[in-house]
């Protein structure tokens, strides 16, 4: 089969490559976010659409359309798609989505985070700022803790804050980054959280954080300026 197409033309996946290849060359970071009828999935400053239908071809500019058929198809198109030089998003349809992003899954080693989106008692939101960009508190799940317990602990480590409390559970998100030979799939599932205290955050430097700031829901202009795609989805769903 050959490429998928620029400027709204509509194509099958690539020749098959091994998985092995795509890891060891890309260690830029991928996001997904689930968002009612379709699955969105952030690399960098692009987007992967995972959807169960044909998108309209009037409004897709430049991006690239697919057809998914199969695994072995699926992985050389998603390394297709981290080539640096590529531009352009990637919609890829098939009638079945839920399975669809099933597979997309398998061509990853996953693991399991949780993080929380936290206001305090003057409904600021909590953000850190970490290796150039703002963000939200976050890490990976360690053995024996739920994923609620996994989400307050990273808050309270990574913003310097005891006593948070955990509300409601938000969404999921997913992110992919290079771990040795092996591109990880990280699951994030994030929580609303409450901060009744009044202790002044400290960043956990060994993360790499060097800000921790309460920000009013009016002044995030700042940060969507400067922060990932899917961290302007968590915000919003936290509204």
């Amino acid at each position: 089969m050959g490429e998928c197409q620029p400027e709204a033309q509509v194509n099958g996946f690539a020749g098959s490559m091994i998985i092995a290849l795509l890891c060891s060359k890309y260690e830029a970071r991928l996001t997904e976010v689930s968002i009612s009828q379709m699955y969105k999935v952030f690399f960098n400053d692009r987007t992967i659409y995972l959807d169960d239908t044909l998108p309209d071809m009037t409004k897709v500019g430049k991006d690239y359309v697919c057809a998914f058929e199969n695994i072995t198809d699926l992985k050389p198109q998603i390394k297709q798609f981290l080539d640096p030089e590529k531009k352009g998003n990637l919609h890829i349809f098939h009638d079945d989505q839920e399975s669809l992003f099933k597979i997309f899954k398998q061509c990853f080693t996953n693991i399991n985070a949780g993080g929380g989106l936290v206001r305090n008692s003057k409904g600021e939101i909590l953000l850190i700022f970490r290796r150039g960009k703002w963000d939200l508190p976050k890490g990976k799940t360690e053995e024996g803790e739920s994923i609620e317990q996994t989400a307050i602990r990273e808050v309270q480590e990574e913003c310097g804050l005891d006593g948070v409390e955990l509300r409601d559970f938000l969404m999921s998100t997913y992110h992919i980054f290079k771990d040795s030979l092996r591109l990880v799939l990280k699951r994030t599932d994030w929580y609303s959280m409450h901060y009744p205290g009044n202790s002044k955050p400290k960043p956990q430097k060994e993360e790499d954080i060097t800000d921790v700031r309460w920000l009013k829901p009016s002044g995030l202009d700042e940060i969507y300026s400067n922060t990932f795609l899917s961290v302007k989805d968590i915000l919003e769903a936290g509204h």
